[in-house]
């Protein structure tokens, strides 16, 4: 399976740069009167006195979790948040948009964020350059707003995947309890919508929602997937990672389709019905017999290879289903697939392929199969590893390689004292839901 895309990624869609309105047309006649002099400068007193007169109405907008709300000049329409309840996605006139979210810190911290450098690094890798869009942007001052502890800012340009492009403020926030991103897109002028909101612009944080923690038995289960949780930068302490929203469910969707080729109930059925009577763990185990590496031994298999003119990425593969079988026997690189299913029944139920219940049954089931199977966390991983270098002909040893940087992850979520994997293996796995 392909490195998913996290779902912030994909939350860009919001920010709707709009196409450049221009119009265009032959020069005309100038038959306009001749001013005279006097004349003129009563013209420009009348326009300096209604210029003068002229205010723009501030108006306050609200996220719909309560967490906070913000205050800018100008009218703006509330637009779809596709069910971010933390989210504020905001139009305004001239193809100028706004979004701000914010995020409570016990939540970013599932997702390895402790700074709001890392958060703005966050958002940076996951937001703001992806398969949506690619930006250009340099540091600039930020605009002044009472109630945090630290702001950054930059800006530049942005450019969409169809090509369109738009000037681009982002401006991230830290309180004592949560981080926010703020992101001003505009396509005609910029320049006065940035003066006018450093002038006018203010931000109240209201209520950060407290993040219940999760029962064991949910993180136990968020620990069987939690390297490609942390890979797609999602929540260790959310179930499947993310939040359930609208957005959520088509990400999630495009992305089962584009990753497994699940587009379905059936087809999700299906695909976990192999993962979990065969997978690449009965596969690797026929190819292994098959090439008549049976009974040899590691330095004899690798003499044989190199004598018959396998190349690397073979030997790789045999290597790691040879280690896996000394290791674990028939259940060679089961923990591979195992994972893999957890996952799936996660991202099926954020895709609304099954309900809450019926994902989170079907994760005690193969929960309780991987405890019986492993007697560890560390045995667990060390099969999902080697079925990783299997399925990638990627050597763990290699520190340029994605099988090294997961077995890397894994050592450095283990290391946290409340991160997932502080849960026993042998904890007992019940129906908390």
């Amino acid at each position: 399976m392909k490195t998913r895309k996290t779902l912030l990624t994909l939350t860009i869609a919001l920010l709707t740069v709009a196409l450049f309105a221009g119009c265009s047309g032959t020069a005309k006649e100038d038959k306009t009167e001749k001013t005279e002099p006097e004349d003129i400068e009563k013209v420009e007193e009348v326009e300096k006195v209604k210029e003068e007169k002229k205010e723009e109405p501030i108006n306050q907008y609200t996220a719909e979790n309560g967490m906070f709300a913000i205050s800018l000049p100008g009218e703006w329409s509330e637009e779809d948040n596709m069910g971010m309840s933390s989210i504020l996605n905001l139009a305004g006139s001239n193809g100028s948009d706004i979004v701000v979210m914010g995020l409570a810190k016990s939540q970013m911290a599932g997702a390895g964020v402790e700074s709001l450098q890392d958060f703005y690094d966050y958002a940076d890798a996951s937001m703001l350059n992806g398969t949506a869009s690619t930006t250009t942007l340099s540091s600039t001052e930020p605009i002044a707003l009472t109630g945090f502890v630290d702001t950054l800012a930059t800006e530049g340009k942005m450019t969409q995947s169809n090509g369109v492009s738009g000037n681009l403020f982002v401006q991230c926030a830290e309180s004592e309890n949560a981080y926010y991103l703020i992101m001003l897109s505009a396509t005609s002028k910029y320049d006065e919508m940035i003066a006018s909101m450093r002038d006018n612009m203010s931000f109240e944080e209201l209520a950060v929602p407290e993040i219940e923690a999760l029962p064991d038995t949910l993180r136990w289960f968020n620990g069987t997937y939690a390297v490609i949780t942390k890979l797609n930068g999602g929540d260790l302490n959310l179930v499947a990672g993310y939040e359930q929203s609208d957005m959520m469910k088509e990400i999630e969707q495009a992305v089962l389709d584009r990753d497994w080729g699940v587009t379905d109930r059936a087809s999700l059925d299906e695909t976990l019905e192999w993962l979990l009577t065969e997978g690449h763990n009965e596969e690797a185990l026929y190819m292994f017999t098959d090439i008549g590496a049976e009974g040899m031994s590691r330095e004899e298999i690798v003499a044989a290879m190199n004598e018959n003119g396998f190349d690397e990425e073979e030997m790789v593969m045999i290597l790691a289903v040879y280690d896996a079988k000394a290791a674990y026997g028939e259940n060679a690189i089961a923990g591979w697939d195992l994972s893999r299913a957890m996952s799936l029944m996660g991202w099926g139920y954020l895709a609304g392929y099954y309900t809450y219940e019926e994902a989170m049954d079907k994760s005690l089931e193969t929960a309780q199969t991987i405890q019986q199977t492993f007697g560890s966390w560390d045995e667990f991983f060390n099969s999902y590893f080697l079925g990783y270098s299997y399925w990638s002909s990627q050597d763990l040893e290699d520190a340029t390689s994605q099988a090294y940087e997961r077995r890397a992850l894994y050592e450095e979520l283990k290391a946290d004292p409340s991160g997932v994997f502080s849960v026993d293996w042998n904890t007992e796995l019940t129906k908390e839901w």
